[in-house]
């Protein structure tokens, strides 16, 4: 067993402390037991902190799906059990996950892209609440914390699935699980790490950091297009979703609210739609600017705002938008990049047109999916076809204008070196000990 002695003295500096005094001032530490009580005490804190962190990860989502499920049922006139307004509420929790679910004869795979947004955040600060609850600082605790909270995470949703298998709703337990624990994991993967401050991004080339950072801006700027196309089209058609929230009488609040939630899923169909391939609101349907084929829609304010013809004449610059953006953060690249040559310049455009287009295409896939089982069997962007021709797009965009920006700027720091070097005036270097310095007097400088 391996000890330490600690001596506490309290004499003067100078003074020899007595012989008794020696005895009762020495302590004896058994270091090694109270790195085996630490050791001992880092799990019970891992647990305890990941099942508090998980449990108000759950609450904080859920919660305020169950209040407004109350209030809808309330409203409706307290129809039907306690228990199925309790799996509607769970159901729409599990839709949050991109869970398929079944409500009576609709199958809804769609998930509301804002409420996995909020799911992920909340999985991600509850991985950081139990990664600092244990001071973890490396790949060790980030492992334990996001592992934990992942499991604990994952036995909370499969309860949820088996406890919603009741009246007019159904949910297969293989498929929710194979659809959450994807996001799961990655969440609570990046809040732990993060925490812990062992993200790879630091130790990263640069110019892969800033292809990567670049390309997630194209693809946020093109997001953002495609929000502002979607409240245009929401302006624009405005009588018509009025007219359509109006047939649902008391109910309609919760249809708007339904609508508003499926926002962020409008938006990426928008920017499939500026991008080029554009979206399908049902089987056989097609909404790109160039063509529009539609069959008779059920009346829900998204499919109220729907385009229902070609893209006017002087709308068509939306079609070289994406291009456009590209463009010019390509330039950005080029400018905020002086210290990378042709040849990183270029990689990194690259990476960046690539990171732009998996992000597209992966969001394409995450806001589609099925709202029926005929119909509405088909909902949502082709994320092959986005991701294809939106990588050719910033491509051309990111790679080209990279390139020309970066010869006009060899050109520029080339004319301000010549202009440098002729402007220059010569500055004597400091010297270098008080020896070599210039003698100093009051009289000289009074002369």
């Amino acid at each position: 067993m391996q000890r330490s002695t600690v001596r506490i003295s309290t004499a003067a500096p100078g003074d020899a402390p007595p012989a008794a005094s020696r005895t009762a001032d020495t302590a004896v530490v058994d270091t090694a037991a109270s790195v085996k009580r630490a050791k001992a005490k880092r799990p019970r804190t891992l647990f305890a902190s990941a099942l508090a962190t998980t449990v108000w990860c759950a609450t904080v989502v859920f919660t305020p799906i169950l209040v407004v499920v109350i209030l809808g049922w309330w409203q409706a006139g307290r129809e039907g059990a306690v228990a199925a307004v309790a799996a509607a509420a769970g159901i729409a929790w599990l839709s949050g996950h991109g869970v398929p679910v079944d409500i009576g004869p609709i199958h809804l795979s769609v998930a509301p892209l804002a409420l996995t947004a909020l799911i992920a955040w909340r999985l991600a600060k509850a991985a950081a609440g139990t990664t600092r609850a244990i001071g973890g600082r490396d790949a060790a605790a980030v492992r334990a914390a996001a592992g934990v909270v992942s499991i604990l995470y994952t036995g909370l949703l499969a309860g949820a699935v088996a406890f919603c298998n009741t009246g007019p709703f159904g949910v297969d337990m293989l498929p929710a699980l194979l659809h959450a624990v994807p996001l799961i994991a990655v969440a609570t993967a990046f809040g732990a790490a993060r925490e812990a401050g062992i993200l790879p991004w630091g130790a990263a080339s640069v110019w892969l950091r800033r292809g990567l950072r670049t390309g997630m801006i194209t693809a946020g700027a093109l997001l953002a297009c495609g929000a502002a196309a979607t409240g245009v089209a929401f302006a624009v058609r405005g009588p018509l979703v009025a007219d359509t929230l109006r047939l649902y009488g008391p109910e309609s609040w919760i249809v708007a609210l339904l609508a508003l939630i499926y926002l962020p899923n409008c938006a990426v169909w928008a920017a499939a739609y500026i991008t080029g391939p554009g979206f399908a609101v049902g089987a056989g349907t097609a909404v790109q600017a160039e063509m529009v084929e539609l069959v008779p829609l059920p009346a829900f304010p998204v499919f109220a705002a729907v385009p229902n013809g070609p893209l006017p004449s002087y709308a068509t610059i939306l079609i070289g938008l994406p291009l456009m953006l590209a463009a010019v953060f390509g330039v950005i690249l080029t400018y905020r990049s002086p210290d990378l040559r042709v040849p990183r310049i270029t990689t990194a455009a690259t990476v960046a047109a690539a990171t732009a287009a998996v992000v597209l295409g992966g969001l394409a896939h995450l806001s589609g999916g099925a709202a029926g089982q005929h119909l509405m069997a088909d909902l949502g962007p082709d994320p092959l076809a986005v991701a294809g021709i939106a990588a050719a797009q910033f491509v051309i965009g990111l790679v080209g204008s990279a390139l020309i920006a970066r010869l006009f700027a060899v050109h520029r720091r080339a004319a301000e070196s010549e202009l440098v070097r002729r402007d220059t005036v010569v500055i004597p270097e400091p010297a270098s000990g008080r020896d070599d310095a210039l003698p100093y007097s009051r009289d000289h400088c009074a002369n």
